[in-house]
């Protein structure tokens, strides 16, 4: 196969701190090293658009930044992009691939149907109407695509559904970490002290919205904290102020660390610090973070959301979300090897089927 020109452009910054932008990265690597030429775009930066009506303007800002970008070049052989970026120039300019990387009609509905607060109530009837501009350009996106590039199997199952016109275009794809992402988690996973206590560290990493099941994990942690009094929760990435959520007891006596944010170096110190993880998200794009616990050598506890039932022919440790009243972290300890998971949760092998599916049917 003759190297082919790539753009991959992502609607996120493009850092690891960002899963959009970690992902092309990632991908874009993996392509290079199989000799293809692959320019990576964001529209980054952007102006700080934060109030309900600019949510469209932005997408709106995207559009237009992208098509500007996509002129000033050389011609390229296929445009990587997420479906409400693909603009009729877009549509023309090569063969298209509209890769997702979050179920966004999925996401708005259930952040709709659960508001967390009174703001987001008085604005249900505004945010209705973003959803349909939202959808319009999703589907206008999927239509001028040549290829709907699914994130994994329970979307994929989904897009069949409720698009069954477009089953011929459907594939889709797992999640990875990078090579030194998994190589850290490895050595964090092999040097895991031996679980010897009586009471059990749980984390939960995400932003604070209703899709991430929120909710669910408040009263787990509150029915945890009663019967266990010796446990301990930490809520890493959440965004927001969330000790509202949670009896002042449990607050103040420091059983519940609640770290709005980190960076990407303290993601290794929370996960070898800490004994159980939780996933209690209703839909999810992926959630990488799962990679990140299992492959630390952490037992996690999720709903059966984004990858967790592609996840799970890999780990017994991945068990259904809430845990049971009793158990011992080293009850859920698995010897299964780790080498079925590495060859197909890695960027090498998605690029490889990336190549297989896409690339190779391309006419030149």
């Amino acid at each position: 196969m003759r190297s082919i020109r790539i753009l991959i452009a992502t609607a996120a910054p493009l850092s690891p701190e960002f899963g959009a932008g970690q992902m092309a990265i990632n991908l874009a690597e993996a392509l290079r090293a199989q000799g293809h030429d692959v320019t990576l775009w964001s529209p980054y930066p952007m102006p700080n658009l934060t109030r309900w009506w600019q949510g469209f303007q932005s997408i709106q800002l995207m559009r237009s930044k992208l098509d500007a970008f996509i002129e000033a070049q050389e011609p390229f052989d296929v445009i990587d992009t997420s479906a409400e970026l693909i603009t009729k120039r877009v549509g023309q300019s090569a063969l298209v691939v509209a890769r997702s990387i979050q179920p966004q009609i999925l996401y708005t509905v259930c952040n709709l149907s659960n508001p967390l607060s009174l703001k987001e109530i008085v604005l249900l009837p505004l945010n209705y109407l973003f959803l349909i501009a939202l959808v319009f350009l999703l589907i206008q996106g999927w239509q001028r695509a040549k290829y709907i590039l699914c994130l994994g199997s329970l979307e994929i199952k989904w897009m069949k559904k409720w698009f069954p016109w477009w089953r011929d275009k459907l594939i889709f794809y797992f999640n990875a970490l990078s090579k030194t992402d998994q190589l850290t988690l490895n050595s964090i996973c092999i040097n895991r002290n031996k679980y010897h206590s009586n009471s059990i560290k749980f984390l939960w990493i995400g932003r604070w919205a209703a899709h991430k099941g929120t909710t669910e994990l408040s009263n787990f942690i509150v029915k945890r904290a009663a019967s266990h009094p010796k446990d301990s929760f930490t809520i890493a990435g959440c965004n927001t102020n969330v000790e509202k959520y949670f009896p002042p007891a449990l607050i103040h006596s420091g059983r519940i660390k609640i770290l709005s944010s980190f960076n990407r170096s303290q993601l290794y110190s929370l996960l070898a610090s800490h004994d159980v993880g939780l996933f209690t998200s209703k839909v999810e794009g992926w959630g990488l973070i799962l990679n990140e616990m299992l492959e630390s050598g952490m037992p996690v506890f999720a709903t059966i959301a984004g990858g967790v039932p592609d996840l799970q022919p890999f780990f017994e440790t991945l068990k259904p979300f809430p845990p049971p009243l009793q158990f011992m972290p080293d009850i859920l300890s698995s010897a299964t090897t780790m080498d079925d998971y590495y060859r197909i949760c890695s960027w090498d092998k998605i690029a490889e089927n990336y190549a297989n599916t896409i690339l190779a049917n391309l006419k030149f």
